[in-house]
């Protein structure tokens, strides 16, 4: 596989796997890879419910199922509450960002 043929992949797999996957509280997913390795960073603005990780970790079990033997996952679950600035430690690509909302009170 191409460098750009495993970006489409990911991409596309990530964009599928997040669909109807994207609770309130999640604010970016960013991807990409090293090697054979498929890296997922998910950030959630305050606390990060039991379902929120089970459905992150079913992303990534849905997007690794995209790629063939040997390909494996390394994901990071972050909570960063009321992000202001959701870049450093983002991975290469950008799947899903902080939606438009009205400040906090």
């Amino acid at each position: 596989m191409t460098d750009a043929d495993i970006r489409l992949n990911l991409l596309l797999s990530v964009q599928g796997a997040l669909l109807f996957a994207v609770p309130p509280t999640l604010r970016a997913v960013t991807c990409g890879w090293q090697g054979t390795e498929v890296k997922l960073r998910f950030v959630f603005d305050g606390t990060i419910t039991e379902d929120d990780e089970e459905g992150a970790r079913i992303v990534g079990i849905e997007v690794v199922a995209a790629f063939p033997s040997p390909w494996t996952l390394d994901e990071e679950i972050e909570r960063l509450d009321h992000p202001a600035d959701l870049k450093p430690g983002a991975l290469p690509f950008w799947v899903f960002a902080l939606r438009r909302e009205r400040p906090r009170a």
